[in-house]
């Protein structure tokens, strides 16, 4: 019987391992194009700046 215990519980750890992950990567996904947008924008102003102070 308490064979069975230990391996409900290393299933259900499982289970919440994968949710959490799976939300890690939804998350991940869905701020990955601002993330890039940000870092497109900081580079074009970067960039910008440089022209500027070049002779």
């Amino acid at each position: 019987m308490k064979k069975a215990r230990i391996g409900q519980s290393t299933i259900e750890y499982v289970i919440v391992f994968a949710m959490v992950a799976g939300a890690i990567i939804m998350v991940g996904a869905m701020l990955k194009p601002k993330v890039q947008g940000a870092y497109s924008d900081l580079a074009t102003a970067m960039q910008s700046k440089v022209k500027q102070e070049m002779p």
